[in-house]
């Protein structure tokens, strides 16, 4: 399981200039505030491969959005509305 601390969504497809020189630049701050996040391209996205992830620190998606994440107030939310309950 990933922990994603924000969610950067992006109305736009992913191409590998934009990517490396606006969005990374972008969730940089975002990863130093908060931690590890997730950028979700609306419309696609070049390959992964092609696509800088942060050094790990930042997760990129589009169709295969996470099934479920948590919210910044610490509960989890599945899609469908679900709310899964997790043993610590």
């Amino acid at each position: 399981m990933n922990f994603y601390f924000f969610e950067n969504t992006k109305a736009m497809f992913g191409d590998v200039q934009t990517h490396q020189s606006e969005t990374l630049r972008q969730a940089e701050a975002f990863v130093h505030r908060f931690g590890p996040g997730l950028i979700v391209y609306w419309f696609g996205h070049a390959p992964l491969e092609r696509l800088s992830n942060g050094y790990g620190d930042v997760s990129v998606s589009a169709w295969n959005v996470p099934e479920c994440v948590m919210l910044p107030s610490k509960k989890y939310h599945k899609q469908g509305g679900e709310h899964p309950s997790f043993a610590y």
